[in-house]
Order: C-alpha cells, then sequence, then structure tokens
C-alpha cells in the first residue's frame, strides 16, 4: 500500500487556525520596546552608536500600525 503525499498545487484540507493578533502585535511591541530601553542603555554607556535604537523605535513604530491595521480589519472577519 502507497501513501501519497500531498501536492503544494492541492489546496489545503485543514481548518485555518484563528488567533488574536492583538496579542501577537502586543508582544511583538513589547520586545522591541524592551530593545528599545536596552539599546538606549548602551548608547548611553558608550557600547554602541546611535542607530541601533532607530531600528528598535521603528519595529515599536510598526507594531503600532500593525495594531491599527488589525483594529480596522477586525470587523471584516
Amino acid at each position: 500500500m502507497t501513501t501519497r503525499r500531498p501536492s503544494l498545487l492541492e489546496p489545503s484540507r485543514l481548518e485555518p487556525v484563528h488567533l488574536d493578533l492583538r496579542k501577537v502585535f502586543l508582544g511583538g511591541i513589547a520586545l522591541w520596546t524592551v530593545a528599545l530601553v536596552v539599546s538606549l542603555v548602551l548608547v548611553a554607556t558608550g557600547q554602541v552608536g546611535v542607530r541601533i535604537p532607530w531600528i528598535c523605535a521603528a519595529g515599536v513604530a510598526l507594531g503600532g500600525l500593525a495594531l491599527l491595521w488589525e483594529r480596522r480589519n477586525r470587523a471584516r472577519t
């Protein structure tokens, strides 16, 4: 007896998993915020340059935009 492997071209038979994206985005924002605080301390002590806190701040900002997107699209589902 041979078992047939699923093809990438066939649609999945699995039901989609529904996630609360707010929790996912808030978790990401929290991690970026911690990284921002740590990087600011490292900048203050002269360990790293000023570029790293800007990257962390961008992560926080993008997380905020993701929250706005989730809030706008929550009613559509």
